[in-house]
């Protein structure tokens, strides 16, 4: 069996030693750390000093030795208890190999409950019946193995004192600053107003009607961060489009070629110039790292079951991953009939934020983020519109708030309406307006500070984009709008140089 005693009885030396360091041990270690198939004295030494501990009473081998003996437990080997903790006491260990042994100690825990997991997982497949489903086969192992591993990631779960930690984490981040928490996206302005949509263990929706171009920004958003961090992306898809579909959306988007011409064939008829555009896509595409899962009709379940088997099993634990889920709407496949519609949205949310959040986590910290999308009930509706008469707030979201409360960044996108497409010529054919944060980049007056219209009214800032053959370019914000109206200045183009007007 797997367990050292020598180490054992190292541990308990130095917290009979050092009393004062066991509030940093608590958290990880405890008595189901002391192996006892052979004997239980160093579990139950263990129990006592923990006991004298929690109430502030003295650890002295004397006092422990009585504690034990007032148990009336026979040990197996006969030990000689008074003996055998004044031998721990007199032991020689540095205070700084404590919390190392600790950890040690730790380890020979995670091999022993691997292996029994391991016997566990054996014993209740071989007891499954025939007709189980290869899904339902790989989920019971993955349940199993998973559930047990992630107590070792995560730690046990106790209030901490925050003031406690304060000055060391400011502290350690000042003499190591962050620069980003995480990938920075392809869009300069909405980076540093916004900071990144791609935070580990949050959520990011973006809302909009019907082919408005949800999927089209998620998977552009996706591919570019994953082509510039080398990032693999896990795209679920709700039963909304094929793959097929998507791979004709993002050759014409890496090729500027038309997506007729690319789902057809003619693009091989249509002239050597297109003929090189699209060839020059294959060696670009030869890393990118798209995965593609239909999982419409899957219940919720089903589809954390499906994230963590291909986190685990395809990226590699420790690795960084991105979660693309297209769309967010009611699964069919949770077939609770007793639930309403947008409690069924919040438990889906729910659960994919604590998958996020609080299951698949390295060191104890988040790994993976995830962008999503929700359509907007019909006040998001801008077609036919006047752009005063749209409204543009949280009540455009549909199904459930819950949505809102689960979410870290929240966007409405929607294309601009006549009368915006004549005022704003050569920016862009898209808005996409904020309507939560709960992180800001840099650039927060950008974010939460109202512009100033040429006619002296205020409105809320927003991000020009423009959609072109599915391919996404960010064309600056309302300030620039605003600069280009009253100066004649020019708009930058996601931070890279001065372009010209994108439709003159």
């Amino acid at each position: 069996m797997i367990y050292s005693n020598e180490l054992e009885q190292h541990v308990l030396a130095g917290l009979i030693k050092y009393p004062d360091l066991f509030a940093d041990i608590d958290t990880f270690i405890d008595e189901n750390d002391f192996y006892e198939e052979d004997s239980i004295v160093n579990k139950t030494i263990f129990r006592i000093i923990r006991q004298l501990v929690y109430a502030t009473e003295a650890i002295d081998p004397v006092i422990i030795s009585e504690r034990v003996n007032s148990l009336g437990i026979s040990f197996e080997d006969n030990i000689k208890i008074g003996d055998y903790i004044q031998a721990l006491s007199m032991r020689r260990v540095a205070k700084n190999q404590v919390l190392s042994s600790c950890k040690e100690l730790k380890k020979l825990t995670v091999k022993r409950e691997i292996c029994a997991s391991a016997r566990d997982v054996e014993k209740r497949v071989k007891k499954m019946p025939s007709t189980a489903t290869y899904t339902e086969i790989v989920n019971l192992a993955d349940s199993i193995f998973n559930e047990k591993i992630n107590v070792f990631e995560s730690g046990q779960d106790k209030p901490t004192n925050i003031y406690e930690e304060m000055e060391e984490m400011i502290e350690e981040l000042g003499n190591n600053p962050i620069t980003d928490f995480g990938p920075v996206g392809p869009h300069k302005k909405l980076h540093d107003m916004y900071g990144s949509l791609l935070r580990p263990g949050n959520i990011t929706v973006v809302t909009a009607r019907s082919g408005v171009g949800k999927t089209q920004f998620c998977m552009d958003f996706c591919t570019k961060v994953s082509e510039q961090y080398d990032i693999p992306v896990l795209h679920f898809d709700n039963g909304e489009m094929s793959k097929e579909e998507l791979i004709m959306r993002q050759c014409a988007a890496l090729s500027g070629v038309p997506l007729h011409l690319c789902e057809t064939g003619k693009w091989r008829t249509a002239g050597k110039e297109v003929c090189d555009k699209i060839r020059s896509v294959w060696p670009k595409i030869k890393k990118l790292k798209f995965y593609y899962q239909n999982v419409g009709g899957l219940s919720t379940d089903q589809m954390v079951a499906l994230v963590k088997r291909f986190y685990y099993g395809k990226v590699g634990r420790g690795n960084q991953m991105i979660l693309s889920f297209d769309y967010i709407k009611t699964s069919y496949g949770d077939g609770n009939s007793q639930m309403k519609e947008w409690e069924q949205i919040g438990v889906m949310v729910n659960s994919f934020k604590k998958c996020i959040q609080r299951e698949i986590l390295v060191d104890g910290d988040p790994i993976i983020p995830m962008i999503t999308s929700v359509q907007t009930n019909r006040i998001g509706i801008s077609q036919n519109r006047n752009s005063d008469s749209i409204v543009e707030d949280e009540s455009v979201v549909s199904l459930s708030d819950r949505i809102t409360q689960f979410c870290s960044h929240m966007f409405f996108l929607r294309p601009k309406t006549v009368d915006e497409l004549e005022n704003d010529m050569g920016f862009g054919s898209h808005k996409l307006i904020n309507l939560k944060a709960r992180h800001l980049g840099d650039d927060i007056y950008g974010a939460i500070e109202p512009v100033k219209m040429p006619d002296g009214t205020l409105k809320k800032n927003f991000i020009n984009l423009n959609f072109d053959n599915f391919g996404i370019t960010e064309v600056g914000d309302l300030r620039d709008l605003v600069e280009h109206v009253e100066a004649g200045g020019e708009v930058f183009q996601d931070g890279d140089s001065v372009i010209p007007d994108l439709l003159s």
